[in-house]
């Protein structure tokens, strides 16, 4: 392990300087050389380094446009400057929720990191800090242990999509000042915090405006994300959700079709399919996409939802 990675101690820990290997999904351990990887150095990822450090593995930098997948440990609490600069191809960060520092541009130039992965160790995150850095959809899972804390394993607890927001320079010439105005329901969904505790409330509040200002996918995402993990939500949130996903089950069930999200799609057909006239649509649109598994996972699903109607289903 220690020949993939350039480090150093720092303290009772070590830092990681850069990492080496043929893939573009990186997994840093928890410890070397029997201490604990605590940081992650400034520019650790980035194409050009100041000085790179020395490595004779063999194997060629994770850097740049290389890095795709990043897997961080519990142990790690500081994040140097700029570390992912320029990443431009980094689409999944795993982390765990105490990372206690983020230096400065951290995640400048990541416009495809779409899917944050938390691992929630205590109420405090470091999950708004990360997401004011990134303008574009991001997805958030967050896992926990759903027992006592000597448990390994851990469970999904929730999900929650985040929408793009923009920001634009606006100059008022005559004043010689440039201000920056920001565009998109993004911001204000990445403002649904109380210090660094998501509000749920809040987050779900804004459905009632944020399905006018998003595109439809991430509406669908949204609906299906807070209701099939549905931590914190309220009754009348559920019912916000629910009721717009009913008027929408065909653009639902073409979206999903479109990911090949069959887990998704299964979820929707069992929830929410109650006529059979539901159901044909579901199966019209994935016979049309030639989506053999998709067609007969619904027939099942139509099957035990209406079992007197086998043969009419097949048909």
């Amino acid at each position: 392990m220690e020949e993939n990675f350039a480090y150093e101690a720092r303290g009772n820990g070590i830092c990681i300087l850069r990492c080496y290997g043929s893939s573009g999904s990186v997994v840093i351990p928890e410890e070397l050389e029997g201490l604990p990887v605590t940081e992650v150095s400034a520019y650790a990822f980035a194409e050009e380094i100041e000085q790179e450090p020395q490595y004779d593995g063999g194997f060629p930098c994770i850097c740049g446009e290389k890095l795709e997948e990043l897997y961080l440990p519990k142990t790690v609490r500081r994040l140097g400057r700029y570390i992912f600069y320029n990443c431009v191809k980094l689409r999944k960060l795993s982390f765990y929720s105490n990372i206690a520092f983020i230096g400065a541009g951290a995640f400048t130039g990541c416009r495809r990191l779409s899917k944050l992965e938390m691992h929630w160790l205590k109420q405090n995150s470091c999950l708004r800090e990360i997401l004011q850095d990134l303008k574009q959809k991001v997805i958030v899972d967050c896992y926990a242990k759903p027992g006592k804390e000597e448990q390994e394993s851990q469970e999904l607890i929730f999900r929650l999509v985040f929408p793009e927001f923009y920001e634009e320079a606006v100059e008022n010439t005559p004043a010689r000042i440039t201000s920056t105005q920001t565009h998109g329901v993004g911001i204000q969904y990445r403002n649904a915090f109380f210090q660094t505790r998501v509000v749920f409330q809040e987050y779900d509040r804004l459905f009632e405006i944020g399905k006018y200002n998003m595109d439809l996918k991430n509406v669908i995402e949204m609906a299906v994300s807070r209701l099939r993990y549905p931590y914190k939500l309220e009754e009348y949130a559920r019912r916000k959700y629910a009721g717009w996903l009913s008027e929408h089950l065909e653009a639902g069930a073409n979206y999903f079709l479109s990911k090949d999200d069959l887990e998704d799609l299964r979820w929707l057909a069992q929830e929410f399919i109650g006529k059979r006239e539901q159901l044909e649509l579901f199966l019209e649109a994935a016979k049309l996409r030639g989506h053999t598994e998709a067609v007969s996972m619904l027939l099942d699903v139509g099957h035990s939802r209406f079992p007197g109607n086998k043969k009419k289903l097949e048909l």
